[in-house]
């Protein structure tokens, strides 16, 4: 699976450069990519060899939907985390707490239509994309109004945005015609198109990375 490469890439050049961004927000950014890695490999492992199954129904033994359901509490968790620690005005951080509190919720409601070991809680995923590229524009907004001594391209942030929006973008309608509009998902090939948004992301990522430098973070 090509896409496990990009995750590789990533998570090298995050080790490599650490040091560069160890005690900032996205300090703990490696393990994220070290757990997507993983989880995208087993993700891989369970659709193709029956022995990493989780089930024994025969129709059921691809399905690893329950292990992205998992994933995405904490990788939603670890994004409002990240936010709430560069945005700085009492304001915005209210707002990522309002922002998080709605995400938990909207799982939570989700669970009582959706059953998460066959199916994406996709309605809670759209809404959570929603809100992180919504704060991902406030950033954004803030950073153009920071007089910044270094050019934007070094500070690491701007990198993580800018996969981030990318990727949230592409998300919902990737999940909402996965699910409700299966025939037009599969003429036009969405799978394949959001593992080309996956890896620039991770590419924007990796470049960020190798660009980075500690007192252009902000």
């Amino acid at each position: 699976m090509i896409i496990l490469v990009f995750y590789m890439l990533a998570l090298v050049t995050s080790l490599v450069t650490y040091k560069r961004f160890y005690d900032t927000p996205l300090g703990f950014f490696p393990l994220l990519i070290a757990y997507t890695f993983f989880n995208e490999l087993l993700g891989f492992l369970v659709i193709n060899f029956e022995a990493f199954s989780f089930f024994e129904e025969t129709e059921n033994d691809w399905h690893n939907v329950v292990i992205y359901n998992i994933y995405s509490l904490f990788f939603y968790g670890y994004l409002y985390w990240v936010y709430h620690g560069v945005l700085k005005s009492k304001k915005h951080r209210k707002l990522v707490k309002v922002f998080a509190i709605i995400t938990y919720v909207g799982y939570a409601v989700s669970l009582l239509f959706q059953d998460p070991f066959h199916s994406d809680l996709y309605y809670a995923e759209c809404l959570n994309s929603i809100l992180i590229n919504t704060l991902i524009v406030i950033h954004f907004r803030k950073l153009k109004k920071l007089n910044v001594v270094q050019p934007s391209k070094y500070n690491l942030m701007v990198w993580f945005n800018a996969g981030m929006f990318l990727f949230h973008l592409y998300y919902p309608f990737y999940l909402l015609n996965g699910y409700l509009n299966v025939d037009f998902f599969l003429t036009y090939e969405l799978r394949k198109i959001l593992w080309i948004v996956v890896s620039i992301m991770y590419l924007l990522f990796t470049v960020g990375f190798l660009l980075n430098k500690r007192r252009a973070f902000a």
